[in-house]
């Protein structure tokens, strides 16, 4: 197994963990509770529809930003690009171009 499928193996594996968890918490919500109740020793206290919210706007939070992002960077992209050269000024410079070869050419011949 090369590295590229290693990564892609354990991308894999994770990726089904966090998508078993999530619909699990989405459904069935008291686990999540539980669980955090025994890792903070009983000083976080969450009721099932404060579980819920969470488990729903904390990806929605991130896809935001994300698209924000992305968007940034499409701006950011598009004002620091020099605008193109105009078509008329490629034509200008190839019918020069093609001037220049044909002269050396026949420059050549003679």
């Amino acid at each position: 197994m090369s590295r590229d499928q290693a990564i892609g193996a354990v991308l894999f594996v994770v990726c089904v963990l966090v998508l078993i968890g999530y619909v699990a918490g989405l459904v069935w919500p008291l686990w999540i509770i539980r669980a955090l109740e025994f890792l903070s020793g009983g000083a976080i206290s969450l009721t099932w529809e404060q579980v819920q919210f969470w488990l729903i706007a904390i990806p929605v939070a991130i896809a935001f930003c994300i698209v924000l992002a992305i968007g940034a960077w499409i701006g950011w992209t598009m004002a620091t690009t020099p605008p193109p050269t105009p078509i008329e000024e490629l034509e200008k410079e190839l019918e020069k171009e093609e001037k220049e070869e044909g002269a050396e050419e026949e420059a050549k011949e003679e």
